[in-house]
């Protein structure tokens, strides 16, 4: 059977074509609002991205056109950038040279999906090397002693997402065997990655001020 749609589910282009892959975005709205009341986490700019992804992915899955494919990106590049500044700041990076890498890292993420994207890993080329980068933390965290206590609440995130990238890859591989799809277990699998990952940052001490000279 031949398919001409985006998405393994949608088989057509009316608003519920796509019931799974829409309605699982409530799970990032979910995490959102769990994190916005979680008197832990101070800087509510994360949960108020994570609830933006859910709003835009909905909006994709609903009525894919252009802009709507805008704002879904709009908001996991937002996530991508903000995370990552936080997360180098507080682990002792320079706060422009932070700013910098974060920016660069993205590009990168492009670039590579943009070359990568006719392989297997067809258009989720793109996350790979948000996978990657995963890993070298777990590797940091592991070698740095004083930063191997982060592992345990950390692991958990890379492992999660190696799944959720891989379904997220094969949606359409195995569509004739399972026409719904395996795209909407990217979205429940990654709304709890968000999720882990936003606790996480947060659990990782800001950077110590300067001492004062003697």
């Amino acid at each position: 059977m031949e398919h001409n749609y985006y998405y393994c589910e949608r088989n057509s282009l009316s608003f519920l074509a796509e019931p799974l892959n829409l309605f699982t975005n409530l799970s990032f709205i979910l995490f959102s609002i769990l994190l916005l009341k979680d008197k832990k986490i101070s800087n509510k700019i994360l949960p108020l991205i994570l609830f933006g992804i859910g709003l835009g992915s909905m909006l994709l899955h609903s009525i894919p056109n252009i802009i709507t494919a805008i704002v879904d990106v709009f908001f996991i590049i937002l996530f991508i950038f903000y995370f990552l500044l936080i997360l180098y700041n507080k682990l002792n990076v320079n706060f422009y040279l932070s700013l910098g890498c974060s920016a660069i890292f993205i590009i990168f993420c492009y670039l590579f999906g943009l070359n990568f994207k006719d392989t297997i890993l067809k258009d989720s080329a793109f996350y790979f090397p948000i996978l990657m980068h995963l890993y070298f933390l777990v590797f940091y965290f592991y070698l740095i002693k004083n930063k191997r206590r982060l592992l345990k609440s950390f692991f958990l995130i890379p492992v999660l997402f190696t799944l959720s990238l891989f379904l997220r890859t094969v949606d359409f591989k195995y569509c004739t065997i399972f026409p719904l799809g395996t795209h909407f277990f990217w979205h429940l699998l990654n709304s709890v990655v968000l999720y882990l990952s936003i606790k996480f940052i947060y659990l990782i001490p800001n950077r110590s001020p300067p001492k004062e000279p003697s």
